[in-house]
């Protein structure tokens, strides 16, 4: 690389680096704890992951997981059926191993008017209203007096067949914005350490059995599938996020919206996409 080139990278970089050092900068009270219960901790051959649940929304398909951790269910299960710029999409192949889970109702939304909704700021394609609940991004309608999480990067899910009631133990995790897929499918949790490993994942080729690695080929495996709070409590990671309707996450918002670096000489519109950032979240103790 040439000194122009690394030049131009590098100012990219502090460009993109922005809403990170507004975090860093956001003091204790910006920042609230995550339970451990609502720690899901996915080991796998390409590294660890670290997902939140979402028990206010989906509350079935988090004490799913839970139970799937506490049997072991997935220790040893693979991603099975990955696709570029889609899902990841793991859980029990074998139809008797599925068998023993009966199947869930769907839980894509819920009643209008959770506490603590904080507006984006812009319109949204997808939604009449878009914003943020606890760290989760949100879509939801007054006329429909429905809300719902959405599919950005990072989100998992359950899948499913046809019948919007029939997930059971197979989850996936959005590789790219899937909001075509809002209301159709549970999201229940969101990925906040870790997605450099879920997009190394082994892929399939979605013409070819819609994405289902196939034999002798085989998805990367899943070593373990664990609910934080069942490990010793040395062994729990303490995670925490910033609080959604705090000053500090309002300045992340705003360094991804108003870009005012002079990098920009033609600035962009102030317009910001409700799946371009992930609301911070960061180890006990700024770590």
């Amino acid at each position: 690389m040439g000194w122009a080139s690394g030049m131009v990278a590098l100012v990219i970089a502090s460009c993109m680096t922005a809403p990170v050092m507004s975090a860093q900068n956001a003091e204790a009270a910006d920042w609230q704890s995550i339970p451990v219960d609502n720690l899901l901790l996915i080991e796998t051959e390409k590294g660890p992951v670290t997902v939140e649940l979402n028990p206010e929304f989906a509350p079935q398909h988090v004490a799913r997981m839970r139970a799937l951790s506490a049997k072991g269910a997935l220790d040893g299960e693979r991603f099975y059926r990955v696709i570029e710029g889609f899902v990841a999409q793991g859980g029990l192949q074998d139809e008797e191993a599925i068998a023993d889970w009966p199947t869930l109702e769907n839980e894509n939304d819920r009643p209008y008017g959770g506490e603590g909704f904080v507006s984006l700021g812009n319109e949204d394609l997808f939604a009449s209203e878009v914003g943020h609940i606890d760290g989760f991004a949100v879509g939801r309608d007054e006329a429909l007096d429905q809300e719902w999480l959405l599919h950005c990067p990072g989100a998992m899910a359950m899948a499913r067949d046809v019948d919007p009631d029939s997930g059971s133990t197979e989850f996936y995790i959005v590789l790219d914005a899937q909001r075509y897929l809002d209301r159709n499918l549970t999201v229940f949790g969101r990925v906040i350490d870790g997605m450099e490993h879920v997009q190394a994942l082994k892929r399939g080729k979605r013409e070819i059995e819609s994405g289902v690695i196939q034999a002798p080929e085989q998805g990367d495996l899943i070593t373990r599938f664990r609910i934080a709070a069942e490990l010793p409590e040395d062994e729990q990671p303490v995670w925490e996020k910033m609080e959604t309707g705090s000053e500090a996450f309002e300045d992340v918002k705003t360094s991804k919206r108003v870009r005012n670096e002079d990098f920009f000489y033609r600035k962009p519109p102030k317009v910001l996409d409700i799946c371009s950032f992930t609301a911070p979240v960061r180890k006990a103790g700024g770590e």
